[in-house]
This record gives C-alpha cells, sequence and structure tokens, in this order.
C-alpha cells in the first residue's frame, strides 16, 4: 500500500507543475493582455484628442486673427497648455522623433503673440500631430507583435514541458508498475510451479510486505507437500511390496488350477479360472504402470547412451507377438539402424507402450508400420498402426493420466488409461517429445521425437 501511494504522488507531482507552469503562464499572458488593451486604449484616445487640439488651435489662431478678440487668444492658450499637458504625458509612454519637434513649436507658440507667423507654425502642427498618431500607432503595433511572440514562446516553452513531464511521468509509471507487479509475478510463478509440483523454493524473494506474507505462506504449504510428497511415496513403496506378494500368489494359484495340476475342471470352472488369470494379469500391469509413472514423476538423471535403436524397436515387439499374430497384424520395420544417445529402458517403456496400444485397437489383418529417421539432427521414430481413428472429443485429453477415449480397447484385458502418459513422460525424460502425427483415413501414428544432444549419429 504505501508503494502504490508513493507511486500516486510522484506520477502525478510532474503533472501537477506541468498543469501549475501552464496555469502561471496563461495568468501571466493575460495580464500583459488587459494591459497592452488597456495601454492601447490610452494611446489611442490621447492621440485622437491631441489630433482634434491641433485641430481647435488652427481654428482658434485663426478666428483671433479675423476677429482680434481676448477671449478667443485666452481659449487658444488653454488650448495649446491642454494639448502641451497630453503631448508631457504621452512622450513618457512612448518614444517619437516628432515631440521635440512639437514641443519647440509650442515653446515659440507661447514665446510670440498671435499673429500671422504664428498661424503658420500652427497649421504646422497639425500634420506632426498627424505623424505623431502614425508613430504612436506603428509602436503599439510593435508591442502586439511582441506581445504574440512572447506568447508563443511561452507555448513552445509550455509544449517542451509537458513532453518532459509527461515523459517522466511515462517512465515512473512504467518503474513502478515493473516494481509492483515483479514480485506478482514472481508468485505466480512459484504457484504455478507448485501446481506441477516443482517444489523448488530456494530462490531468494523480494518485494514489499504484504507480499513477503505471502510468500512465506507459499513456503509453508511448500514444505506440507513435500512432506505430502514423501508419505505418498512411503504409501506407494509400501502398497506396491504388499500387493505384489499377494498377487504373486494368487497368479501362481490360478496357473496351477488351470493346468489341472490339482485334478480336471469342469468347463464353468475352466471359465472362471480364466477370468482369474485375465484380471491378475489386468491388477499387476495396472500396479506396475502406476509404479512406473510415478517413478517419472520424481526422476532424476538417466542413463543415456549411444546404442542401436533397431534391437530395441524388436525387444519392445516380442512381449507382443501373440496379439499380432492372432490378428494377423503385417508388421513392418525399418531397414536401416540408426545409433543414438538413449536410455535404452525408458525408450522401450515407451515403445512397448504404443505396439500394445497399435496391437489392441488395431484393425484385424492391418498394419503396425515402425519407421526410424533422423531429420534436422533429431531422430524419429514413428509407430502406426491402421484401424479406427481417435475421436476429436479425446484429442484434448489424449495423454492425461487415466483418461481412456471413447473407443474401446479388444480383448479380456483392460487398460488403465495410463500408457500414453508413461510414453510421453519416458520421452520428456530424455530431452524428447511424444506427439499424435497422423490421424486420418483409417491410420493413426505416434511421433517421437529424440534431439541430438552431442553425439555422433551414423547414417
Amino acid at each position: 500500500m504505501q508503494l502504490v501511494v508513493l507511486a500516486f504522488f510522484l506520477v502525478v507531482a510532474p503533472l501537477g507543475v506541468l498543469i501549475y507552469q501552464a496555469t502561471d503562464s496563461m495568468v501571466t499572458l493575460s495580464r500583459q493582455g488587459r494591459e497592452h488593451a488597456k495601454e492601447a486604449l490610452d494611446f489611442f484616445s490621447r492621440s485622437q484628442h491631441l489630433r482634434e487640439l491641433s485641430g481647435d488651435l488652427v481654428r482658434s489662431a485663426r478666428q483671433y486673427d479675423v476677429l482680434k478678440k481676448a477671449d478667443i487668444e485666452e481659449r487658444f492658450r488653454s488650448q495649446l497648455a491642454e494639448y502641451k499637458q497630453l503631448l508631457q504625458l504621452h512622450s513618457f509612454l512612448i518614444d517619437s522623433s516628432n515631440i521635440e519637434t512639437i514641443f519647440a513649436l509650442i515653446a515659440e507658440l507661447e514665446a510670440t503673440p498671435l499673429n500671422n507667423e504664428a498661424d503658420a507654425k500652427v497649421s504646422a502642427l497639425v500634420p506632426l500631430t498627424q505623424t505623431l498618431y502614425a508613430d504612436t500607432r506603428k509602436k503599439l503595433d510593435q508591442r502586439l507583435e511582441s506581445l504574440n511572440a512572447k506568447a508563443e514562446e511561452q507555448q513552445n516553452l509550455l509544449w517542451l514541458q509537458a513532453g518532459l513531464l509527461i515523459t517522466l511521468s511515462t517512465i515512473l509509471i512504467l518503474f513502478f508498475s515493473i516494481r509492483i507487479t515483479r514480485p506478482v509475478k514472481q508468485l505466480m510463478l512459484r504457484i504455478k510451479a507448485l501446481g506441477h509440483g516443482q517444489l523448488d523454493m530456494s530462490k531468494p524473494f523480494k518485494g514489499p510486505k504484504e507480499f513477503l506474507a505471502l510468500n512465506q505462506q507459499l513456503e509453508w504449504l511448500e514444505t506440507h507437500l513435500q512432506l505430502l510428497e514423501q508419505e505418498k511415496q512411503a504409501f506407494l513403496r509400501h502398497m506396491s511390496h504388499e500387493l505384489k506378494t499377494p498377487l504373486t500368489t494368487l497368479r501362481e494359484g490360478t496357473d496351477l488350477l488351470a493346468e489341472e495340476l490339482a485334478g480336471p475342471l469342469t468347463h464353468d470352472q475352466k471359465e472362471i479360472i480364466t477370468l482369474m488369470q485375465d484380471n491378475s494379469i489386468s491388477l499387476q500391469s495396472l500396479i506396475e504402470q502406476l509404479l512406473d509413472y510415478n517413478r517419472l514423476q520424481h526422476a532424476g538423471e538417466h542413463d543415456l547412451q549411444t546404442q542401436p535403436i533397431l534391437p530395441i524397436i524388436q525387444e519392445s515387439l516380442a512381449s507382443h507377438q501373440l496379439l499380432l499374430k492372432q490378428k494377423q497384424i503385417q508388421v513392418t520395420l525399418p531397414k536401416q539402424d540408426h545409433p543414438w544417445l538413449i536410455d535404452k529402458e525408458l525408450l522401450q517403456r515407451t515403445l512397448s507402450n504404443l505396439i500394445s496400444n497399435a496391437s489392441v485397437y488395431g484393425s484385424e489383418n492391418g498394419l503396425l508400420k515402425i519407421s526410424l529417421t533422423v531429420q534436422d539432427s533429431c531422430l524419429r521414430i514413428e509407430v502406426g498402426n491402421t484401424g479406427p481413428e481417435i475421436p476429436d472429443s479425446d484429442l484434448a485429453q489424449l495423454f492425461d493420466p487415466f483418461f481412456q477415449g471413447v473407443n474401446k480397447r479388444q480383448g479380456s484385458v483392460k487398460g488403465s488409461g495410463i500408457g500414453l502418459s508413461i510414453a510421453r513422460e519416458s520421452i520428456k525424460a530424455m530431452g524428447g517429445n511424444l506427439e499424435l502425427h497422423s490421424n486420418q483415413d483409417g491410420f493413426v501414428s505416434f511421433m517421437i521425437s529424440i534431439p541430438n544432444q552431442g553425439q555422433t549419429t551414423h547414417e
């Protein structure tokens, strides 16, 4: 929670700075705009008044020249004083080359009486005032352009700051996202490993205290699962011994009865003995497969040696010859051998399971084809047979332990649904893979792939 709060404030901080900078710039530009508008209004109002006064001065001078009245002269002097006062105020706010000329002309008018010479000087005041008005507009335009340039510069600065601050916020977001999600991913990986039976929690864990507490619970769970696994192993070892001993006695007894060593049997008794033999064989096979599957789940390193593959295929076929002959299944074997780095026991166990499935699920008078090739530095063994195709509904669970599909085994011995699981685990233990290769046109095949692990192959 502390990390989330800290991340929130650190990510929001650059955005807050950006908002403050933008607001401050807007306020400054707005104030300058108002000041500029007020100055422009004052300048234009004063310039317009000066223009009007210059015209009034010309009219007053001409009226005095005609009427020679004192009040007209007094009005002229009052207008001239007002003009001078406005001009003085104007000169403080704007620079113009005409201002000094106008001040000199006003000084001459103040020092001389109204006469024809004064009329000429007053008349000269009008164009000078008009020029001053034009200069005022030019100065205001320059100030407006300066204000626009400053606003554009401030806008570019804000864009630059926005880019930098948003980039900083993005970096902070990524940093804290990784910082927060990394321990979550570690915990997810550990939970997934526990779910797959990989009880290795030796890697150190770092993260917030809430995650550390959760990790401690996972460590407790790991210890508990290890104890349960040890108890399961001990149980299987004991049960295998306890089951095999009476099972062996039962098989020996049924075999003796079947051979009629204890006396002749009726037809019904022979059927019962045959049923007992078949089920005892099925039970023994199930026990052995369960033990094999359990050993593969917890196996360590295997004895990998470079050895020929064809003899292993032939040995795996030997135990299934009887059923293959009964169903008159034709067997096709590879013509060329390819020695490879393998564990003989694991490969033989896999081939035996695949050949067993092919013999019980294959069609009578069908074909069992076993091919052996080397492709892309990988040993490939394909075991295929003619017979019913595997339904699409069974494909997703085909290699799941104890799964039995829609197709039923032929024969008196029932399957356990664990053969393909043992076969795949055996190949995985050698670094390879087992997959369904073909399932169409009445032909089903499985492909064993074992990669090259540094040995020299013989084509």
